[in-house]
């Protein structure tokens, strides 16, 4: 087997993919990760497989589909007996590693329970038996990672280990973290949900994103002094919480960017009368879905410029703390020898359409994910791959690179049978980062169940449209990205277009049958 390179996987949260600076956005500055794009390839349409941390993150972890893994919303588990690509490269001889947020099980209590109930081994990352002192460490091998350094929650809800460092460590400061203590008087938005800002007291050196980074820089030090000899390669995967409410930047990022000076959010006059009608719903009424819980978001209008300049506050932050990693993997001689990918688990709405968050809705900025992928010497600088790829082409990727096979379970000595479909429904971009080649065909598929309102949602994105369907109902949407990339006019109900929405309907019924779960492979005829 030729050389395996090490991984370097950076996984941000809730991403809107046109806040970098080189996608374009007019006012924030992200120089380290424009240099990352640089130095190697941009997917620029790469799709996440759905716009929730925890169905996002196991597809990451299993290549699988959420009907795959089953892992269909935020909240449901991941079961640990389906491979994943993490425990494969452990297998494999790889040192596996993550610092800051995984979110493969519950944060939350399951409703009904009182954490009194919950056992350390059933609910491993449950933020109440973290704070009560009822889990010190993940149970590990956790989902294939040898050891991890574990930060989830995001703000002022973060827990885990960085936690209980920051309140022995830092006492003082760690008053200002447990109070949510603002630098100045905050506005109501303080108080919102899944969108909540204000400019936080908490030293940004102390910050949950500056420990899960330097936790990273530790693994990177002791990577460099051992060299080849020990262990070697390695994936190391930097979970950061950010840039996922709360919007709460500490300074000197909260005053980055003054208010007036954000662009304007995407939307038009009477721009609901031709979307299904919970998209109204969520703007005027309380309702609660996956995204929002009993809060209109039209009440964030007035406050909506202060979210945005704290958000973008966010992703400088971010920068700043990615500069430092790529600096220590050139200060630790490590750069040639490791494959470098930075990505989301999905979007941001920031505003768009009136809304906030990421679901249920599967517009442009809440499906798609920022997906650059850099190695140094083998990637040819600042190459830009246009074609729609997923989230699902991230794990056979990494394991094609690593020469590594995709985990099939038990297998027989002899194929059963010669024309079975891959074990996985993603495609490993290998040939396009080192070869230059392109897929002919390049749809992506975006799931979600909404079961808070009853439907689920599936969507096709392919080169010029995207068309999303909803289970048992008679609306949908149909955008021309080409004529209307901002997707302000829904075509839907378009006589024009009945026979294309027609044709991408079917397009999509055997999108949705090619990714279908191949895995287990047949042991015998019967």
């Amino acid at each position: 087997m030729p050389e395996q390179p090490n991984f370097l996987i950076i996984i941000t949260d809730q991403f809107h993919p046109n806040c970098l600076g080189y996608a374009g956005h007019p006012v924030v500055r992200t120089p380290h990760i424009d240099r990352l794009a640089g130095e190697g390839m941009n997917f620029s349409r790469a799709y996440t497989s759905q716009p929730l941390c925890m169905p996002a993150r196991a597809t990451l972890f299993t290549g699988l589909a959420p009907r795959g893994h089953r892992v269909r919303m935020n909240g449901i588990p991941l079961d640990p007996t389906i491979p994943t690509f993490t425990e494969a490269l452990r297998q494999a001889g790889y040192r596996t590693h993550c610092t800051g947020k995984v979110h493969l099980h519950n944060s939350g209590t399951p409703s009904g329970m009182s954490v009194e109930d919950l056992r350390a081994q059933d609910f491993p990352e449950s933020r109440e038996l973290w704070l009560k002192g009822g889990i010190e460490k993940l149970p590990l091998p956790y989902y294939g990672l040898e050891s991890v350094d574990f930060c989830s929650g995001h703000g002022h809800g973060s827990f885990g280990e960085y936690l209980h460092w920051l309140t022995k460590e830092h006492p003082q400061e760690a008053e200002l973290f447990l109070n949510k203590t603002p630098l100045e008087k905050p506005s109501p938005a303080a108080e919102f949900f899944n969108r909540n800002s204000y400019k936080w007291a908490l030293p940004a050196d102390l910050h949950p994103l500056s420990w899960i980074v330097d936790r990273t820089l530790d693994f990177l030090d002791q990577a460099g002094r051992e060299g080849k000899s020990v262990r070697d390669p390695f994936l190391l995967i930097c979970g950061i919480q950010e840039p996922h409410p709360p919007f709460a930047p500490p300074a000197p990022y909260c005053y980055h960017h003054h208010e007036e000076d954000v662009p304007v959010p995407i939307g038009r006059e009477g721009e609901y009368e031709d979307l299904p009608p919970h998209f109204r719903q969520m703007f005027e009424t309380s309702i609660t879905t996956s995204g929002n819980l009993r809060q209109p978001m039209s009440e964030t209008l007035p406050y909506a410029a202060e979210c945005t300049a704290h958000y973008l506050g966010l992703i400088e932050m971010i920068d700043d703390q990615v500069g430092r990693i790529l600096q220590s993997l050139k200060d630790n001689g490590l750069e040639e020898d490791t494959v470098v990918v930075f990505t989301a688990d999905h979007g941001e709405a920031l505003g768009d359409h009136g809304l906030w968050g990421k679901g249920p809705y599967h517009f442009d900025g809440v499906i798609r994910v920022p997906f650059l992928m850099s190695w140094k010497g083998k990637v040819n600088s600042g190459q830009v791959y246009a074609e729609p790829v997923s989230l699902l082409d991230f794990a056979p990727t990494l394991l094609d690179l690593a020469g590594v096979p995709v985990p099939m379970g038990k297998l027989p000595p002899e194929p059963e049978t010669e024309n079975g479909p891959p074990p996985w429904p993603g495609r490993s971009l290998k040939p396009i980062l080192l070869d230059g080649e392109t897929y002919p065909d390049s749809d992506a598929l975006v799931e979600m169940d909404e079961d808070y309102l009853g439907f689920k949602m599936r969507t096709l994105v392919t080169k010029r449209h995207r068309l999303t369907v909803y289970s048992g109902k008679p609306y949908g949407e149909l955008f021309d990205l080409e004529n209307d990339p901002q997707e302000l006019w829904n075509l839907w109900d378009n006589a024009e277009y009945r026979s294309l929405r027609d044709a991408l309907r079917l397009r999509l019924l055997d999108k949705i049958t090619s990714t279908d779960i191949s895995l287990p492979r047949q042991l015998s005829r019967a």
